[in-house]
C-alpha cells in the first residue's frame, strides 16, 4: 500500500500532459555505508511553463533543508535525484520492534531536503507525490530495508564478469564489488579455483557467458546492446537501461541465437518485476517468475538437449519490470587456459561499511581466437564465493582497418572507402580530393557498430553517425546512403575521437580529427561533440 499526503489546491488543470519517467523505482537492498539511488524526470509537452512541489512523504520528519520545488517546461524537464540508507544497528531497547534510522534524500538542482525515519526491516513501498498546478504524480518507491546480523557477511557484485569481445594482442580492465552485510569485519583472501567437471553440480556452471551490462549506456534512459554482438541478440520493444543492464518495458521482446546444449538466463527478482513468458524454436517452454519482495539474483535454465546444435532463445516480458543480466550457452566451455592472462588485485583485504574493489586486469596477447574463463575462490570470515572472468578473443581478420578518403565542395566534407567506385558518380565531380582523412574499421570489428552517411541536397551537407535514426539531429531533408564501414562507439587503443561541429545558423555539419575545428569556428560553426572513435 503506498502512503502519500498532499494538500490539493483548486487550481484547474491547465492544458497538456505532465510525463513522469519512470512512474516506479526500485532501490532494492537499503542498508549503511552508502546511499543507493535512483532518478526521476518530469516532462511538460506544451510551451507554456508549470510550477510544481514535492510533497513531505507521510510518516517521515525533515531532518534537513527545505521541500523541494521548481518550475519545468518542454525544453527544461525537471530531473529529481532519490536516494536512501539505512543504520547499520536497530535503534531501540531489547523486546521491542527493532527499528532501523533510515534516510531519504531528495534533490533538485542542488538543493537538497533529507528525511528521516524508523522502519522495520524488510520490504517496503512508498509513495513521493507531486504536486504540478493541481495535478497528482507519484512515484512508487520500493526499497528493501536491510537486517544486519552481528557476524560478517559476504557480498560480491557482479559474480560473473564478461569483457566481451576482445581484439588479438588487447588489454583490458574490470572490478568486482565486495560488501560486507554484517557489522563485524569482513576478512577475504581470493585465489585461483579449479575448472568445474564436466557434470559436475555446484557453484559454477561451465559454458561460455555473455552479460548484457554496459556501463557507458548507464543514466542514458534507453537501453542500447553491443553492437559486437549485433549477430547473436535482438532486443525488441521498450527496453530500458537499469545500471547499465536493460530492463523490460511492456510486452519487450528479447531474441538470443546460440549453438550448444541448453542456456540459463541470469535475472533479477524484484517487487517490480511480474512473469516473462521463455520459448525455445517457437516453442513455449514456460515462464520466468521475477516478482519477489526482495531485489535478488535468479536464473532460468532452459532443458538441455543431448547434442549441441543451433537455437533461438526468445523471451516476452509480460507484466512488471524484469531486468536481465545475461545469459550462459552450456556446451560451449570456455578455453581452459592456466596462464597469466587474468590478474586480481588486491588479493586479501578487510571491508567494514565501504564498498572494496576486486581489480581484474586481463591480457589478451597470448591467447588464441575464441572463449575463454578462469575462476576464482574468495574465502572469508563471512562466507566463500566464486568469481568468473570470461572473454572472447577475436580473430585476426576482424580487426582489418579501412582507410576513409575525404573530398571538399565548399564547406561540405564526402568521405568516400572506395573513391575509384565511385569515380563515375555525377556528384563527385565538384568535389576536391583531400586525402586520407582517418581510418574506419571493417564490419564485425569488437567495439565498433555502422558508420551511416546522409545527405541533404537542399543544404548541400553530408552528415554522418552511428546511430540509425541520426540521433534525432536530421530534418527529412536528409536522405540516408547507407554505411561506409564501422567506427568504435568508445575509445579502443590507438584510436582518436572524430569530432563533429554544427552550423549556428543552417543544418550544415562538419567531422574532422582536428580538436580545434580546422578553423570553422570563424565560418559559424559550434563544437557538436564527439561522432566516434577512429584510427
Amino acid at each position: 500500500m503506498l502512503a502519500v499526503a498532499i494538500a490539493l489546491t483548486s487550481t484547474p488543470v491547465r492544458g497538456g500532459e505532465v510525463l513522469l519517467h519512470p512512474t516506479a523505482i526500485d532501490l532494492g537492498d537499503v542498508g549503511a555505508g552508502v546511499f543507493k539511488r535512483g532518478q526521476a524526470i518530469m516532462t511538460f509537452a506544451d510551451a507554456e511553463r508549470k510550477d510544481w512541489a514535492l510533497a513531505t512523504p507521510e510518516g517521515w520528519t525533515c531532518k534537513s533543508g527545505q521541500p523541494l520545488m521548481g518550475t519545468m517546461a518542454r525544453r527544461h524537464p525537471a530531473k529529481i535525484n532519490i536516494a536512501m540508507k539505512s543504520s547499520l544497528a536497530p535503534v531501540g531497547e531489547n523486546g521491542k520492534p527493532q527499528l532501523y534510522n533510515v534516510q531519504l534524500l531528495l534533490e533538485f538542482e542542488n538543493k537538497q531536503v533529507v528525511y528521516q525515519r524508523l522502519i522495520a526491516a524488510g520490504p517496503h513501498r512508498e509513495g513521493i507525490a507531486f504536486n504540478i498546478a493541481g495535478d497528482l504524480k507519484v512515484i512508487e518507491l520500493a526499497f528493501h530495508i536491510r537486517e544486519y546480523p552481528p557476524e560478517p557477511v559476504l557480498a560480491i557484485r557482479p559474480q560473473r564478469l564478461d569483457f566481451g569481445i576482445l581484439e588479438a594482442g588487447r588489454q583490458a580492465e574490470g572490478k568486482i564489488e565486495i560488501t560486507n552485510q554484517g557489522r563485524q569485519p569482513l576478512k577475504w583472501k581470493i585465489e585461483p579455483a579449479r575448472w568445474p567437471a564436466d557434470g559436475e553440480s555446484g557453484e559454477v556452471t561451465a559454458g561460455q557467458y555473455h552479460s548484457f551490462h554496459r556501463p557507458e549506456v548507464t543514466g542514458m534512459g534507453a537501453y542500447r546492446p553491443d553492437p559486437t554482438r549485433s549477430g547473436a541478440v535482438e532486443f525488441k520493444g521498450n527496453w530500458m537501461e537499469n545500471e547499465g543492464y536493460p530492463e523490460a518495458h511492456g510486452k519487450a521482446i528479447l531474441k538470443y541465437n546460440y549453438s550448444g546444449t541448453g542456456i540459463v538466463v541470469y535475472f533479477w527478482k524484484s517487487p517490480l518485476a511480474g512473469t516473462v513468458k521463455a520459448y525455445l524454436d517457437n516453442r513455449p517452454l514456460g515462464n520466468l517468475e521475477a516478482f519477489d519482495e526482495r531485489n535478488i539474483a535468479a536464473e532460468y535454465r532452459l532443458p538441455e538437449t543431448p547434442a549441441p546444435g543451433s537455437h533461438i532463445l526468445t523471451l516476452v516480458n509480460q507484466q512488471g519490470r524484469v531486468v536481465l543480466e545475461g545469459v550462459k550457452i552450456l556446451g560451449r566451455e570456455g578455453a581452459k587456459d592456466q596462464g597469466r592472462w587474468v590478474r586480481v588485485f588486491p588479493d586479501v583485504g578487510v571491508t567494514t561499511r565501504e564498498i572494496d574493489y576486486l581489480h581484474i586486469a586481463v591480457d589478451a596477447t597470448n591467447l588464441k581466437p575464441g572463449g575463454h574463463a578462469r575462476y576464482f575462490r574468495i574465502h572469508s570470515n563471512g562466507g566463500d564465493a566464486v568469481v568468473e572472468i570470461h572473454a572472447e578473443v577475436a580473430s585476426e581478420t576482424g580487426a582489418k582497418v579501412l582507410d576513409v578518403y575525404r573530398y571538399r565542395y565548399g564547406e561540405d566534407c564526402l568521405f568516400l572507402i572506395d573513391p575509384q567506385g565511385a569515380a563515375g558518380t555525377p556528384l563527385l565531380r565538384y568535389y576536391r580530393k583531400d586525402g586520407i582523412a582517418f581510418r574506419l574499421f571493417s564490419p564485425g570489428t569488437p567495439g565498433t557498430t555502422e558508420f551511416y552517411r546522409w545527405y541533404n541536397p537542399r543544404q548541400q551537407s553530408h552528415f554522418y553517425s552511428y546511430e540509425a535514426d541520426g540521433g534525432g539531429k536530421l530534418s527529412r531533408d536528409y536522405i540516408q546512403e547507407g554505411t561506409i564501414g564501422n567506427i568504435a562507439t568508445s575509445r579502443l587503443p590507438n584510436t582518436r575521437p572524430l569530432h563533429r561541429w554544427r552550423h549556428s545558423g543552417r543544418e550544415q555539419f562538419f567531422f574532422t580529427t582536428d580538436a580545434r575545428g580546422e578553423g570553422y569556428t570563424k565560418k559559424g560553426y559550434r563544437y557538436d561533440g564527439i561522432a566516434g572513435y577512429v584510427r
